[in-house]
């Protein structure tokens, strides 16, 4: 009797545990892995690229220019301070460039990114997405919240769908 008893409030307690937590419907994305794996911002980079390596290469080949002229006795110091001047500006045009590009692309996708996070949560019907990365407020979570590849699968196909 005692048996079926402790068996009864036991198998009580499982249910209204698993119960509890299926109701919570609280999600975990690692939202690093979500941006780095988004369409959208590896597109954008992609576009992005091709300038950017082209202002990389007119730095590169302005260094070269100055190293190489540097070692020759017969240039004059006029010269080298032009040409040092000139790759400076290209070096700090480089630089402008590339964190313009980031921020750019962050704004861009994070902007996408948070409406369909919005959409995925309603359609699930969580009352929580947590961001997590190991780095801020959520140091842990168990992989029973963790949702970062079906949040991921959702936005890339809404992406591919132009949505």
């Amino acid at each position: 009797m005692l048996f079926t008893v402790i068996a009864c409030l036991i198998t009580a307690a499982a249910v209204l545990w698993i119960g509890e937590r299926k109701q919570k419907k609280i999600a975990v994305v690692d939202a690093i892995k979500l941006f780095n794996n988004y369409k959208m911002k590896k597109e954008l980079e992609a576009r992005s690229a091709g300038r950017l390596e082209y202002v990389a290469h007119v730095a590169d080949s302005l260094k070269k220019e100055l190293t190489a002229k540097s070692q020759m006795k017969d240039v004059p110091k006029a010269e080298l301070e032009t040409l040092y001047r000139t790759f400076s500006q290209a070096q700090a045009g480089l630089e402008q460039e590339y964190q313009q590009s980031n921020q750019s692309i962050n704004e861009q996708v994070w902007k996408r990114l948070n409406t369909l996070i919005d959409e995925y949560g309603k359609a699930k019907g969580y009352r929580l997405i947590i961001g997590a990365n190991g780095m801020g407020s959520v140091l842990y979570n168990d992989d029973y919240y963790d949702q970062t590849q079906a949040l991921t699968d959702f936005v890339n196909k809404k992406y591919e769908e132009g949505n």
